[in-house]
């Protein structure tokens, strides 16, 4: 994960001291929204937590701010049920309205990160046009581990897949992960996603199940960011990129 001691200091001077918002969104700890002259925003969709903090960001995003791009974060509170009782949409809105007054503050570029809960999250987001330029869906998971629930959440990737409007974003990233036993069927996963970018007509990335890292938080791994972290910046930010 970001360290951000190290962040800060090298990458994301000079330093504010109140976060600052768009909407639901505000930036990480200590940066200056610079707005414009950024080469971009780029939005922290974290897991789902019980207590202390919301997740830090996986590492690869400290490439993004290295090239410009300013962090910001969408953070929920801790705990809550999973669906059919909690389908994540009451946290579309928000998330939607907040990428949008990022745009009228005159960020050019808006990209998604997501992980785990927050990746589903901005999943069911694909619905709202013009919700951001590109979206990295990590091990994308909202409904837990119990058998009687696989079947629903194999079934509500699909339909969000099947909602999804054509110009809510230009790219996506999908992230599968070997031994991740909240993915009810990667290999299903990988196909609805394989059919539905197509039928969108979106550029796509998909890392299914490399060697290493596995489980379901393998984006926050070292290896990760060592595999792939150079590659999947360069896909976000609309250059061509070439994932092992």
């Amino acid at each position: 994960m970001i360290r951000r001691a190290a962040l800060l200091l090298a990458l994301l001077l000079p330093m504010a001291a109140v976060a600052e918002e768009a909407g639901a969104l505000r930036t990480e700890a200590g940066v200056v929204a610079r707005d414009g002259a950024a080469a971009g925003a780029v939005v922290w969709l974290h897991p789902h937590y019980t207590e202390g903090p919301p997740p830090e960001a996986p590492a690869f995003m400290a490439r993004l701010a290295a090239r410009g791009w300013d962090l910001w974060r969408y953070d929920r509170p801790p705990g809550g049920p999973v669906p059919p009782a909690s389908p994540l949409t009451a946290w579309v809105d928000p998330l939607a309205e907040g990428t949008a007054a990022l745009r009228a503050q005159g960020y050019a570029r808006v990209v998604l990160v997501g992980e785990s809960r927050g990746a589903f999250l901005a999943l069911a987001a694909l619905r709202v046009p013009g919700l951001a330029d590109a979206v990295a869906l990590a091990a994308p998971a909202a409904h837990g581990r119990r058998a009687d629930r696989q079947s629903r959440a194999l079934a509500d990737f699909a339909a969000a897949l099947d909602r999804a409007a054509p110009d809510s974003v230009r790219r996506i990233a999908l992230l599968l992960f070997d031994n991740d036993g909240w993915d009810p069927d990667p290999t299903a996963r990988a196909a609805l996603f394989r059919a539905a970018v197509a039928r969108l007509g979106w550029d796509a990335l998909l890392v299914d199940r490399p060697a290493a890292p596995t489980g379901h938080g393998g984006v926050q791994e070292p290896e990760f960011d060592a595999i792939f972290g150079a590659c999947l910046s360069d896909f976000l930010e609309g250059r061509s990129a070439a994932c092992p």
